[in-house]
């Protein structure tokens, strides 16, 4: 892979997720860096014109590296040697391509790589990186980009407006932020539950005070909806929902999980009664 080729994907990747607080960063670029620019170690004389692929892609590299990539601004100590680095390459093969590259020239070249090398492994090293671990059956990629693969095919058609906290509850489970995930998925439920009374009810005006119990009692009165659905909305407004209001409960990850399949399974069944939200309905995000 070319430095230009290598800079694109950079690039592409740290624009992958979005607003996310995080980059998504390449392994196989780190690798592929530290092998082209290991060749300026094993150099040895000889006609300008055999090393001189190899040294413009080192500095190609290197620059990408130091001005365009997204470690560029955390790299500080490393700007420096690196910039005498590029300096010498450049002036190597600004010459005649047919003249000799002399033994102290390469000396030159080794001699400035080696403490580029060390300054850079050592920032690298201090760099704060994780991996995020997978969580139950999801995979990191589908939590961090694809959250809405969490709930229903049907959710963004039928009830568009819960994008946004589908997208946060994933994010959250991710990072294994139960607490915030929990809330967020319980949003989730609460837009669809809105959608939900208002088909049932044929329109009729929503309860004043928009919570999960107060639309459960409501349901109940009028005797609308599946009582299945208003069984499972109970039991999870009872067992999951109200408990996670108060400041002392903590969702763990396990516990996240089991709200977000409870939560799951409601939201379908309500799902199958609705119909696809019109073109013109505000809330959504794109």
């Amino acid at each position: 892979m070319s430095a230009v080729e290598r800079s694109a994907d950079e690039r592409h990747l740290r624009l992958g997720l979005g607003d996310l607080p995080v980059i998504r960063t390449s392994l196989q670029y780190i690798y592929n860096l530290a092998a082209g620019l290991d060749q300026l170690g094993q150099l040895r004389a000889g006609k300008l014109e055999d090393i001189a692929f190899k040294l413009i892609g080192a500095e190609q590299d290197i620059r990408q590296l130091l001005t365009e990539s997204v470690y560029s601004a955390s790299l500080r100590n490393s700007q420096n040697p690196g910039a005498e680095l590029l300096d010498y390459l450049n002036s190597l093969v600004a010459g005649d391509w047919k003249r000799e590259v002399l033994p102290w020239e390469i000396i030159g070249i080794q001699r400035r790589y080696a403490d580029f090398k060390t300054v850079l492994v050592s920032e690298l090293g201090v760099l704060p990186s994780y991996f995020v671990n997978q969580k139950g059956a999801y995979d990191t990629l589908t939590l961090l980009q694809g959250g809405t693969m969490l709930f229903p095919a049907k959710l963004l058609a039928k009830v568009p407006e819960a994008k946004f906290d589908a997208l946060e509850a994933a994010k959250a489970l991710a990072f294994e932020m139960g607490t915030a995930a929990g809330f967020h998925i319980y949003r989730c439920l609460e837009a669809v539950l809105r959608r939900y009374w208002s088909h049932v009810s044929n329109g009729h005006a929503p309860p004043k005070v928009r919570s999960v119990g107060v639309y459960v009692a409501a349901l109940e009165k009028n005797k609308l909806g599946d009582p299945k659905v208003v069984a499972a909305l109970r039991q999870i407004n009872e067992l999951h929902r109200n408990p996670l209001i108060h400041p002392e409960v903590l969702l763990d990850q396990e516990e996240t999980l089991t709200a977000l399949g409870l939560v799951r399974s409601a939201i379908g069944v309500m799902l199958n009664a609705l119909p696809d939200a019109q073109a013109t309905t505000t809330g959504a995000t794109s």
